[in-house]
């Protein structure tokens, strides 16, 4: 009984007596090339799509019962950009979200866009809002159904300036009162 109630002590001890780093330390000894191939930062049930001109990650997250957010973080590379959902223009290729059972989940029609994007001059002389910064987008599901199910949806864009359809299909799981996400496809 005396034996581990010293080994306690002294572990207690030990712990004690460690040193604790000040964050503003650890701040000022980072150096610039830690900040440039900093990777977005996701958990391991985030869908994830990297490309040479973009990173995708797409996420579900309980807010109330039976009310999730789905929130897209777009980061950028290379230059590239998009047109906004917010865009009010009709153009093919605008940034979508598309979930295909209206049945079993409700999908919010409104898009929050953080930062917002900003309306910039075309060729043709009209203003476009091109998201051209990494930006998050979320939008409210509500679960219909209380039974277990799979719903298809994506995302689609035309990222530029490569000019290319992209499209990201996932699922959404509606597993034992928990909805998650994953991947569609290899």
């Amino acid at each position: 009984m005396n034996h581990n109630l010293i080994y306690f002590l002294l572990i207690l001890l030990f712990n004690c007596s460690c040193t604790s780093v000040n964050s503003q330390e650890t701040a000022s000894n980072t150096n610039e090339l830690d900040s440039i191939n900093m990777m977005p930062t996701h958990f391991n049930d985030d869908v994830i799509h990297v490309d040479q001109l973009y990173t995708s990650i797409i996420r579900v997250d309980r807010v109330i019962k039976n009310e999730y957010a789905l929130t897209i973080q777009m980061n950028l590379k290379n230059g590239s950009y998009f047109i906004s959902p917010n865009e009010k223009g009709d153009f093919t290729g605008k940034f979508i979200i598309n979930i295909t059972d209206p049945e079993k989940i409700l999908v919010d029609e409104a898009i929050i866009e953080t930062p917002l994007s900003k309306g910039e001059l075309n060729n043709h002389g009209s203003l476009v809002n091109w998201v051209r910064e990494n930006t998050n987008y979320k939008k409210t599901l509500k679960v219909l159904s209380n039974d277990d199910f799979e719903v298809s949806g994506y995302i689609q864009f035309t990222i530029e300036p490569r000019c290319t359809l992209e499209k990201i299909p996932f699922i959404l799981s509606n597993t034992n009162g928990k909805l998650s996400i994953r991947i569609d496809g290899c």
